[in-house]
């Protein structure tokens, strides 16, 4: 692999941000505009803003990706139609987007932009990135969760482009597979409005007894840092190395970029890479703490004391003073006017604006020194630590004064005396002439030499650009004004400029098929179950079809269907796709498009993990599918399509799919997996209003964290559905028997009885 074919992805949640990463050295920029993004809370970018930003980038030779990675539903499906063209016309290069009826949209209509599937897609094995090389989409972004080991088989065995995140914060769950947010608040991570619950206190319980005493951030992972790993990541045949961080300052932005476009370059020269200084001025911009995360590690570890940034420790308290309000500190490491420090036992800020030393002001501290500040508030005793390095702010905002990206052009300036003079300026295949009005007369006395005129071509001053090479032919005996060679050396650069980035492509019209509502009449009850053994002896003979782990599948009953969860072993997959019970089922549930891929035989149904939230997303696939949970009762009805709808009317949510075991975790400080402590104990979360979420795990150490009330919806009267679904997790044989009873007797227009035994919830039904 040569360096060119390594990719810095930088991210930008503002225009300060976007120049930070272009002029530290990244390959692209992605950033969001002000709808469908996946970080609605940045500041993001306004139509003209994301016109100022593509050209930004484009004159210095950096690609620009625009995130629509959220999920639409039918309402805004003129909208975010609107929003791509006018994407496509200012020559935006990739969109990067999760739902796969967008994705057919841009592919037949706007041919010339690249798509890439986002994180948010959750692809996470080799038969999930060939099922999208197969779609012709440009790029796959793999999920976090995903060793180096299997990146590295991944990449050596497609013909993709593979983005992986090497730098910034994690998520918990699976990107795209995340409920907490949603169901706690309605703010929809699917939808770019995560609320982060999973930065905020909670304690874990064993049994009846609260055990973590002494962490409170037990959903927290540290940020990723894989600096050290670089050349195993360019080896394992990664195509680009993205950063995270779109709500991040520019000099968060700036000097990580810096570290990894360093760490890149020095591996292709064959040089010895020192990262200590890197790591520690990236861990002064925001760190939580540094992890490698799940590529070089088999769990997170997690940030359990301090959620967000705990800078880098710069001393420790010595006295307060109540009365003179007064608090000394004795300095490990220098500290300056403008600073703002952290006091992480009483979670409180402040930004130093006095600074004694013996009594003086001063601005700034050594290390050893012992200094004063203002302070209102007693806190306790404690480590003092700096989370905003004013000096590294100052020289970010001095850096980005000045142009450091330079792009080597060729010159040519020619004429003869009596005519004026052409100059010719080219970079790569971009070639511009400009002739001056002014011409070239003989000269009488001094002639204009070659060398003045190469001083005054090679004046570019703070563009864009430097002199590769000039190629001079003038008279010998002319003469020309210096002040018209500028103006013609100025005219060039602008029309340079201009042409570089002036490419709006034509505008694309879309006319959509206006497709009528479908009526779906009800056919009955389906169960899914976790076990087998959840079904002893309960009559299924009202009963559809059960969905049953596909790992247990036998063809025991002719209404069983085999299921494949969002996580399962590809290994033990692949024995059943080979196995005699495979050809003895007519029908599969699937979560993923791994296991999407690998069917090509069968009648499918979508679960709900695949995210059919329109009909764009319904007609494409052409599959039966279940209703995801962030629908509403209108988006239900909305629905265009012939194949059948399975609607959940009872479930324990999984609010969040996880590769971290937080059980093993607590007992042994990292994933330790079958160490059997979830047989032996049960687990669960409880938040900072005493709510209570279930953890329970699977056959292969994946946990899942069970939202803190039951859904349970009976007015499915209302529902334009074909089947009622009940989703059973570790419910036992008599309440699986009650409530399945229950929905038999609501289905004939009768109240529940068993809702009311329940701490339940409506979801997006609850308006």
């Amino acid at each position: 692999m040569k360096k060119e074919d390594i990719e810095l992805l930088a991210p930008a949640g503002s225009f300060d941000a976007l120049k930070a990463a272009v002029q530290n050295g990244a390959n692209a920029i992605y950033l969001g505009g002000q709808k469908f993004g996946a970080r609605a809370f940045a500041h993001n970018f306004d139509y003209e803003a994301l016109k100022q930003a593509v050209n930004y980038c484009h004159l210095r030779n950096v690609k620009l990706y625009v995130t629509v990675n959220t999920l639409y539903t039918n309402q805004q499906i003129e909208d975010i139609i609107s929003y791509i063209q006018y994407l496509y016309e200012i020559n935006v290069d990739a969109l990067i987007i999760q739902d796969m009826g967008l994705f057919h949209l841009i592919k037949n209509n706007f041919p010339d932009i690249e798509i890439h599937m986002s994180t948010q897609a959750s692809v996470r094995n080799l038969e999930g990135v060939k099922y999208f090389e197969e779609q012709q989409v440009d790029r796959v972004v793999l999920a976090r969760e995903m060793s180096i080991k299997e990146i590295s088989e991944i990449c050596h065995n497609c013909d993709i482009d593979i983005e992986v995140f090497v730098h910034g914060a994690l998520c918990m769950s699976y990107s795209g597979q995340c409920l907490m947010s949603s169901m706690i608040a309605k703010r929809s991570g699917n939808k770019g409005e995560c609320g982060q619950p999973c930065r905020l206190p909670y304690q874990l319980k064993e049994d009846n007894k609260i055990v973590s005493l002494h962490d409170r951030y037990l959903l927290s992972p540290k940020d990723l840092c894989s600096i050290e790993n670089v050349p195993q990541l360019i080896e394992a045949g990664i195509k680009s190395f993205k950063v995270e961080g779109r709500m991040k300052r520019p000099e968060y932005v700036g000097e990580v970029i810096k570290a990894y476009r360093k760490a890149i370059d020095t591996y292709f020269l064959k040089q010895k890479n020192s990262v200590e200084t890197d790591i520690l001025n990236m861990k002064k911009v925001f760190n939580r703490g540094f992890t490698k995360g799940f590529l070089f590690n088999n769990s997170l570890e997690l940030a359990k004391k301090i959620p967000g940034n705990q800078g880098v420790k710069i001393g420790k308290m010595v006295e307060y003073s109540p009365k003179k309000k007064l608090l000394q500190i004795l300095l490990e490491e220098e500290l300056y006017q403008g600073d703002r420090i952290y006091f992480p036992k009483d979670d409180f800020t402040r930004t130093i604006t006095k600074l004694y030393k013996k009594g003086k002001l001063v601005n700034h501290g050594k290390k050893g020194d012992l200094v004063t500040i203002e302070l209102d508030t007693h806190l306790k005793m404690q480590d003092v630590f700096r989370v905003v390095d004013s000096r590294i702010v100052s020289q970010t905002e001095q850096f980005l004064k000045q142009e450091h990206v330079k792009l080597p052009v060729q010159m040519s300036l020619g004429g003869v005396i009596h005519s004026p003079i052409t100059l010719t300026l080219t970079y790569k295949k971009e070639k511009v002439t400009v002739k001056s009005d002014a011409i070239i007369e003989k000269a009488y006395k001094t002639p204009l030499s070659k060398e003045r005129i190469l001083e005054q071509l090679s004046k570019l001053g703070n563009t864009t650009f430097s002199i590769d090479k000039i190629h001079i032919h003038f008279p010998e005996n002319g003469t020309f004004p210096i002040k018209e060679l500028n103006n013609l050396r100025r005219e060039a650069i602008l029309k340079l400029e201009t042409a570089l980035v002036d490419k709006i492509r034509e505008r694309k019209d879309i006319h959509l098929h206006k497709y009528q509502s479908k009526k779906h009449a009800l056919k009955g009850i389906v169960l899914q179950v976790n076990n087998l053994c959840q079904l002893e002896d309960i009559d299924l003979s009202e009963v559809k079809e059960v969905f049953v782990p596909f790992y247990q599948y036998k063809g025991q009953n002719d209404k069983y269907v085999p299921y494949v969860p969002f996580l399962y072993d590809e290994n033990q997959f692949k024995e059943f796709l080979n196995s005699d019970y495979y050809y003895l089922c007519n029908k599969i549930q699937v979560n993923d498009f791994g296991a999407l891929h690998q069917i090509k035989d069968k009648e499918i149904v979508l679960g709900y993990h695949m995210n059919v939230n329109n009909n764009l997303t319904a007609i494409e696939f052409n599959q039966s599918f279940v209703v995801p949970y962030e629908l509403s009762k209108k988006d239900i009805q909305d629905y265009c399509i012939d194949k059948e709808i399975y609607f959940t009317g009872y479930s324990q949510i999984k609010n969040m799919n996880m590769k971290h075991c937080i059980i093993s975790d607590y007992h042994f400080s990292k994933k330790v997996k079958n160490c059997q402590m979830c047989k032996k104990h049960h687990y669960s979360l409880i938040d900072r209003k005493s709510k209570e979420f279930k953890i329970i795990t699977d056959n292969y150490c994946n946990n899942y964290i069970i939202h803190s009330h039951r859904f349970y919806f009976d007015q499915i009267q209302t529902l334009n559905v074909d089947y009622l679904l009940l989703n059973f997790i570790d419910e036992s044989h008599d309440e699986i028997e009650r409530i399945i009873d229950d929905f038999k007797s609501i289905i004939h227009g009768n109240k529940s009885i068993e809702k009311r035994k329940y701490d339940t919830f409506l979801g997006y039904f609850s308006d």
